[in-house]
């Protein structure tokens, strides 16, 4: 247990201090290579999907868990070192937190179309309506999304996996970005590579959830997961929003009507977000990963004692 911790502390610092990897996009490589294994295998049909997720998917995995093992082979250091760098490159905390930053500091400059911008880079997609308060309720929609994906996920993979959870984890969140069953030429295809994503994203992003309860206000959180997750159409976003809207007191629980991830906020919030929402929900992800830093210190604490107790 000890060595999973100075490993994820280790991984955690890297992405503190090297955020930009010095300009090296370790996954970069991996979308170009993604869309050609689209380009060759999409026949409009999900058995296709399915061979192209499980071609993209594999042989990288065997491939991380086989270097580990030669690694660990020479010398445990290596495959120690190695896990620190698997899991460093497959977090993305201070990017996520730097993006979502700028945007609130954007907006208090006053430039919209700028921050607009900066959200399309961070999450994928523009604003629904371009305002302050539409930028930072996509921007703070994002945060709550991502906190799970790119840092809790990774976490729960690595300590259940080892580096090659992690990766998998990773590698499944870009397939389903780039192939998920959002368009038309993928309604088919991409369904294997959504539901994987769905799949390995589940237990985390509850997770997520209930911890952005517990470092927010908790009734609230709970009180929206219940009654509000179920109108987000996708399985882990309903958990993850409601929860975290409601952590932060912005979501009216009690406005049922269907809304999409990026509707007007006024319209089921029951504040009008601004840039201190962004920076409050920056806030609520650090909290997070420092209460689950800290569990695991006082796990590994009570492990060590009882080691020497015994």
């Amino acid at each position: 247990m000890s060595h999973l911790l100075i490993a994820i502390l280790l991984a955690v610092a890297l992405d503190r201090y090297v955020p930009d990897r010095h300009g090296f996009k370790p996954f970069a490589w991996y979308r170009d290579w993604a869309e050609s294994i689209e380009q060759r295998f999409n026949g409009g049909s999900r058995i296709h999907g399915v061979a192209a997720v499980l071609l993209a998917i594999v042989p990288i995995a065997l491939a991380v868990v086989l270097a580990r093992y030669v690694l660990v082979e020479i010398s445990p250091v290596l495959g120690f070192v190695f896990d620190i760098l698997m899991l460093y490159i497959c977090l993305d905390i201070y990017r996520l937190c730097n993006g979502a930053r700028a945007i609130a500091d954007t907006l208090d400059a006053g430039d919209v179309r700028e921050a607009d911008a900066q959200l399309k880079e961070l999450a994928g997609k523009s604003a629904a309506t371009l305002s302050e308060a539409g930028i930072a309720h996509a921007t703070v929609e994002a945060v709550l999304k991502q906190g799970s994906a790119l840092i809790i996920s990774p976490l729960f993979w690595f300590i259940l996996l080892g580096p090659a959870g992690a990766v998998l984890q990773r590698l499944a969140s870009i397939l389903d970005k780039l192939w998920g069953h959002r368009y038309e030429r993928f309604v088919e295809f991409g369904w294997a590579a959504a539901r994987l994503d769905d799949l390995l994203q589940w237990i985390p992003a509850r997770i997520t959830a209930l911890s952005y309860a517990i470092m927010g206000s908790f009734e609230d959180a709970l009180h929206c997961w219940r009654r509000r997750m179920g109108v987000w159409s996708d399985i882990n976003s309903g958990p993850l929003l409601a929860s975290g809207l409601g952590a932060m007191h912005m979501q009216n629980c009690e406005a049922m009507g269907e809304v999409s991830e990026y509707d007007e906020p006024a319209a089921n919030l029951s504040i009008i977000p601004d840039s201190s929402h962004i920076r409050g929900v920056v806030a609520l992800v650090w909290r997070v990963l420092l209460f689950w830093l800290v569990i695991g210190l006082l796990m590994t604490g009570a492990h060590l004692v009882g080691l020497f107790a015994g």
